[in-house]
């Protein structure tokens, strides 16, 4: 029926949509063949065109806008505000009410399934008749009102009140006891529809008109299922004046039993009544929530709502029942083996809580490289990175400890923020230039590279790498350097490196086999020496643990081998005289050896 309303809107506006569409855009190969007609009739085809394109873009919208389902009005359309009020009442909803967060707009009941032989026929089923043999009939017939189906030859049957099975064995015997030499095949046809009504605590509580295959579910999901205040776990059916039938969700819900989910008979009314005693499972459980609990309810009943606990909580935890009697609030910890406790019944209000040990857990770590049984390891809290080490196998005889490479999400986080706050320093800094009364005229091409530099620092992903000394025997004779691992750490040991690398303003960034007895000048005239751009006097060397030393302040080390060791990175920065301004230059100049810094990790963290 609405399909029906959504088309009739469309073709009774239609001429009005036409005037305000948009122009309808023509290709080259239809513009080519319309060329060749004459301009009357090439300007009414493209009419025609335009009006069948809108009205196809006009069906799509009105088919792609209905839908079969239909969201609480309560529940959409709200705004962040709204949604955080909503979240904070919704912890007071019973589990298994957010399943009816949405409800079918219809209710189509499939006509095309098999139906049980226990199926109870009414007036408005459809009877499909046929015999063959000596007689050959075939009639539809639909149960009257008073219950009966007329048959050709054999005149009225009552089948109201009859099981599937029942009517198709009396129609044979009939069939064959007064057609001599015939026998018949029956089934089902059209269904009819029946009257229900849903009460007490429902979303929209009325009568509704339903498949007679329909089930309680079916018709809760109709009606939009459960209001707040009633109960999921005590739904009765009411079927001439008595109650015949009571329904628990949980048991659908926790355990995929639909043996209580039976079909309904016309004028069945589903009574929700409201909801009675309730408990709330907080911590370590694997589905916490406030839960409707019956008279029988245990609390090993509550654990098993909740899913049960989790793994860190089985092996080293606790439980706590809080509960409010006359005197006050009673809390009570016992363990999962506590059978007496496990045993008491739960009281309304009562809330179980599961904590687990903290030192337990700490986290999950990497390890990659050259440990003897490198991979992912689970942590405690508060676990050096010594036993981890060790816990790793310790060592293989090509790891180069010297080389450590360590990394931490909270060190990135923070170097990431450092970034931010340069390029903000910097444009600040322009700022600051631009107003100067000592303003200095400057190129665009100044301009141009400032702003690459910001752009850099606010695209750059830092690694977090973080100096650290990996050698156990140096570790075990300062304790202060066995320090505690965080969850996201990680720990690279490479094998020994044979090469050195150069990287920056350089004519030639490349890797070179290390040589003992080179000295840094040595490596640079290697890779083609400097470019006009480079900064001499910031040239700075980083070491393979990740410590930088500038070779400015090396003093006579700078003609020497012994800063340079394998697996080193000498980095030549670039000079900041093409920003022309004295002010900003001093601020630009050290950030620049921290981007050249981060790159040059990166590109350590790549090579291995």
């Amino acid at each position: 029926m609405k399909k029906n309303l959504i088309l009739f809107s469309i073709f009774l506006f239609l001429p009005f949509s036409y005037i305000y569409s948009e122009p309808f855009e023509l290709s080259d190969r239809q513009n080519e063949m319309l060329s060749s007609l004459p301009a009357d009739q090439r300007e009414n085809i493209i009419q025609k065109m335009t009006q069948a394109d809108q009205l196809n873009k006009d069906l799509e919208s009105a088919f792609q806008e209905f839908d079969t389902t239909t969201t609480r009005p309560k529940e959409t359309l709200m705004s962040e505000e709204e949604r955080k009020d909503y979240e904070k009442k919704s912890r007071n909803w019973i589990f298994g009410y957010e399943l009816f967060s949405s409800s079918p707009t219809t209710f189509a009941p499939a006509t095309d399934i098999p139906v049980s032989d226990d199926y109870v026929l009414g007036p408005g089923d459809e009877i499909s008749f046929q015999t063959y043999g000596n007689t050959n009939l075939q009639a539809s017939l639909f149960i009257s009102r008073n219950g009966d189906v007329v048959l050709p030859k054999l005149g009225p049957v009552s089948l109201v009140g009859l099981t599937f099975k029942e009517a198709k064995e009396l129609l044979e015997k009939k069939v064959s006891s007064e057609l001599i030499g015939s026998e018949a095949y029956v089934s089902l046809g059209t269904l009819r529809t029946i009257t229900i009504y849903i009460l007490g605590e429902a979303y929209q509580p009325g009568s509704y008109k339903v498949s007679s295959l329909s089930t309680i579910t079916n018709a809760l999901f109709v009606s939009g299922g459960v209001d707040k205040m009633g109960s999921v776990r005590n739904i009765q059916i009411r079927r001439g004046g008595k109650t015949h039938h009571t329904f628990d969700l949980y048991k659908l819900l926790l355990e995929g039993d639909t043996s209580q989910d039976i079909q309904l008979q016309q004028g069945d009314a589903i009574f929700i009544p409201l909801l009675n005693k309730k408990a709330r499972v907080n911590g370590s459980f694997r589905r916490p929530h406030l839960f409707e609990i019956l008279e029988k309810d245990t609390i090993q009943d509550l654990i098993y709502y909740a899913g049960g606990l989790k793994k860190e909580a089985e092996l080293k935890g606790k439980l706590e029942l809080t509960r409010l009697n006359i005197d006050g609030i009673e809390v009570t910890e016992f363990k999962t083996s506590d059978n007496n406790l496990l045993n008491l019944k739960v009281n309304d209000g009562d809330e179980l809580s599961a904590q687990f040990d903290s030192t337990l857990f700490g986290g999950l770590v990497e390890l990659q490289g050259e440990f003897k049984y490198p991979g992912f390891y689970n942590i405690r809290k508060h676990e050096k990175i010594s036993e981890v080490i060790r816990r790793a196998g310790g060592f293989t005889d090509l790891a180069y400890a010297h080389g450590a490479f360590f990394t931490r999400v909270s060190v990135a986080e923070q170097q990431r923020l450092s970034f931010e706050r340069n390029a903000d320093y910097i444009e600040e800094s322009i700022a600051n230039s631009l107003t100067s009364p000592s303003l200095v005229p400057t190129s665009g091409d100044a301009f141009t590279a400032v702003s690459s530099l910001i752009q850099r620092l606010r695209d750059l992903d830092p690694v977090g790498r973080q100096v650290i000394t990996a050698d156990p025997l140096k570790i075990k004779s300062d304790p202060k350097l066995d320090f505690t691992m965080q969850d996201g750490d990680r720990l690279i040991i490479p094998s020994r490196p044979t090469q050195i690398t150069v990287v920056g303003e350089v004519i030639n960034p490349s890797s070179l086999t290390f040589d003992a007895n080179a000295s840094l000048e040595d490596y640079i005239v290697s890779v083609g020496g400097f470019k006009d751009s480079a900064e001499e006097n910031g040239i700075f060397v980083l070491l393979p643990n990740g410590e930088t030393k500038e070779a400015s302040r090396l003093g006579r080390l700078r003609k020497t081998t012994a800063i340079i060791i394998p697996g080193s990175t000498i980095v030549v920065p670039r000079e900041a005289k093409p920003f022309e301004w004295l002010y900003l230059a001093a601020t630009i100049t050290p950030i620049l050896s921290d981007v050249a810094l981060a790159a040059a990790s990166l590109s350590a963290i790549n090579n291995r």
